[in-house]
C-alpha cells in the first residue's frame, strides 16, 4: 500500500468516527485515486466507513462502502452486521434481516451471546415493521 493512500484512509477513518462522513468519503476517494490498479482498500477499512457512517445518519451515502466490505469478505458476519444496520436505516428491512441472520449464524454463541440476542431483537422489530435503531440504540452502538 502506498503511504499516501494509507494516510488518506487513516484520515477518513478518523473523520467518520467523529461524524464527518462526507469528509471521510472524500478521503477514501482520494486514496483510491492514488494508484488504483495495484492497491485496494481493505474490507476492514470499508467496514469502518460503512458502520460509523451509518450510525452518523449517512447510511445511504456509505452504502457502497458496505457493499464493498461484504464483497471483499462475504464470510465475515461482522461486515454483514454493519451492512444490515445501513440497510435497516435506508428502509431495506428484508436485506437487513438477512444480514443480521447471517451475523447470528456466524457469531460464537457463547462469546457473543448478548450481541446475538440484540440482533434477534432487531430482526423481530424489523419483521414487525418497527425501526429498532432509536436515538438511544444508535448512541449505544457509537460507544
Amino acid at each position: 500500500m502506498s503511504l499516501a493512500a494509507e494516510g488518506w484512509i487513516n484520515k477518513g477513518k478518523k473523520q467518520v468516527r467523529e461524524g464527518e462522513v462526507k469528509e471521510a468519503l472524500t478521503a477514501y476517494d482520494k486514496a483510491q485515486k492514488i494508484d488504483p490498479p495495484t492497491w485496494k482498500i481493505s474490507a476492514e477499512s470499508w467496514n469502518t466507513l460503512c458502520r460509523d457512517g451509518s450510525l452518523h445518519k449517512e447510511a445511504a451515502a456509505v452504502m457502497d462502502a458496505c457493499e464493498k466490505a461484504v464483497a471483499l469478505a462475504p464470510e465475515n458476519g461482522g461486515f454483514r452486521d454493519s451492512r444490515g444496520i445501513a440497510r435497516a436505516l435506508t428502509g431495506d428491512n428484508n436485506g437487513a434481516i438477512e444480514d443480521f441472520q447471517a451475523f447470528i449464524e456466524w457469531a460464537d454463541s457463547e462469546r457473543d451471546e448478548e450481541e446475538i440476542k440484540q440482533r434477534q431483537g432487531w430482526i423481530d422489530a424489523l419483521k414487525a415493521e418497527k425501526n429498532p435503531f432509536t436515538e438511544e440504540e444508535i448512541d449505544k452502538l457509537l460507544r
